[in-house]
């Protein structure tokens, strides 16, 4: 025998607990969590534990408090290779406490009727004529399947439901390791006091952090989050060695009493899934990339999917059809609102790694690229035409310092970013409204991201 629900979600993290929690409010549908994590563990990933104060405020989630929050954040300190130039982009946010803000959300959406499954492992999904009709799982009392109307795999870079599926579906897209961030990062008690403390820094420099950034979190008074992330696929060392040869001899970071967590995570860095939808099934946070593809900031935009994700659910229960066309508004409405800039910023991600210390030095150096200018590309994913016209007035000055006569130059490459993130956005803006126009859509997207790698001469 299986258990019927209306919607079934795998995967208790910042995705699946913010969809729980948004149906919960509804205290409509009959729903299901399970996690193989226990409550003490929730949200265990490890990551920087940084979310923009925006994300809750446009979701309608109640804002992290007390306990919940570790700092208060009120910007962000990029620093070039050499460390000489900082850029400071202001803007509010938290250093938050994960396990106490996933259990609020758990708490209340089972205070709401959700039932939760800790501590069981979702074996695959069931699929009947070309729909997903339920999951298979086990825990201590064996294996029991359930069913549901909708089937949702917010089960990170694991994937667990989605690689089950048929490979032609959309949502089985896998994920190219290029295309990632690996991680690893140490929470630990200084023996200082940690000035500026709400200010988290992240530090440029492709010696120590090739492909990605070393970051410096502070968490209350004499308290951080010190890690760094290095491009997946290319055969890097692994973060931790690196952490522990190159970082470890920094005073600020030597400085210690005590670790108070070590952990290591990979994280996808690139644009969203072509599909977050199919017959009976959605995918939503890093299952389905929804990450900052430049910082791998994830939980901000696993909310965001987690919000289009619980308005496609209602639609399709209110006329009763679950068909990738009538959850197509899971689609339209996170492409639109975060995927255009997600997908815009990749493109910004790998420029950026095809970049010299050198390069990056220059250009914060010169203002090619102004604090001003990064504001906007994290809040809208886009490069102003000021600063490239600002760039272009320096050309002299650049030939001089760089002496790139022999490659196209830097400034040629800036001003075709710029174009080509306008029209990767633009092409995410008329994402298709329905299912029949994905093949021709991801055409579109295949041919613009090839004409993107031969005219960079990126080799992607």
């Amino acid at each position: 025998m299986s258990e019927k629900y209306d919607v079934l979600i795998v995967g208790a993290g910042p995705a699946g607990s913010t969809l729980a929690y948004l149906l919960s409010v509804k205290n409509s549908y009959k729903v299901a969590i399970f996690d193989t994590r226990s409550w003490e563990d929730l949200w265990g990933k490890p990551c920087g534990n940084a979310i923009g104060a925006h994300h809750f405020k446009e979701l309608g989630i109640p804002s992290p408090a007390g306990d919940e929050i570790k700092q208060v954040v009120k910007g962000i300190s990029i620093y070039s290779p050499s460390e000489r130039v900082v850029f400071t982009v202001y803007g509010e946010g938290y250093i938050i406490d994960r396990n106490k803000l996933g259990n609020r959300l758990m708490r209340d959406a089972v205070n709401r009727g959700v039932e939760f499954y800790p501590r069981t492992h979702v074996l695959r999904p069931l699929l009947e004529n070309g729909k997903v009709v339920g999951i298979e799982v086990e825990n201590v009392e064996g294996k029991k399947e359930y069913r549901a109307n909708v089937v949702v795999d917010a089960t990170g870079t694991a994937g667990v439901l989605k690689r089950g599926l048929p490979k032609d579906w959309p949502v089985s897209e896998p994920l190219d390791p290029r295309d990632s961030d690996v991680a690893f990062r140490e929470i630990v008690e200084l023996d200082y006091e940690v000035p500026n403390k709400d200010i988290i820094r992240i530090y440029l420099n492709q010696q120590v952090a090739p492909g990605g950034y070393w970051w410096f979190f502070p968490e209350g008074t004499n308290k951080a989050n010190i890690g760094l992330g290095v491009q997946g696929g290319m055969g890097y060392p692994s973060p931790m060695s690196i952490y522990m040869s190159k970082l470890m001899n920094r005073p600020e970071i030597s400085r210690r009493k005590r670790v108070l967590s070590s952990a290591g995570a990979s994280v996808p860095t690139r644009r969203p899934i072509d599909s977050l939808v199919w017959n009976g099934f959605i995918v939503i946070g890093d299952a389905a990339f929804t990450v900052n593809p430049v910082h791998g900031g994830g939980m901000g935009y696993a909310m965001i999917a987690a919000y289009w994700a619980s308005k496609g659910i209602e639609r399709a229960h209110e006329i009763g059809n679950f068909s990738a066309s009538e959850l197509w508004e899971v689609n339209t409405g996170y492409m639109r609102m975060i995927g255009a800039k997600q997908a815009s910023l990749e493109l910004t991600r790998i420029f950026l790694q095809n970049l010299s210390d050198r390069d990056l030095e220059f250009i914060m150096e010169k203002r090619v690229v102004s604090e001003e200018d990064v504001d906007i590309l994290g809040r809208k994913g886009e490069l102003r035409e000021g600063s490239i016209e600002r760039a272009t007035r320096i050309v002299d000055d650049f030939f001089k310092v760089l002496k790139m006569s022999s490659r196209p130059s830097l400034l040629l490459k800036l001003r075709a970013l710029q174009s080509f993130m306008n029209r990767m956005k633009s092409l995410y803006l008329n994402y298709p409204t329905s299912p029949t126009g994905l093949r021709a859509w991801q055409e579109s997207l295949k041919e613009l991201r090839k004409e993107f790698s031969e005219e960079l001469s990126l080799g992607r």
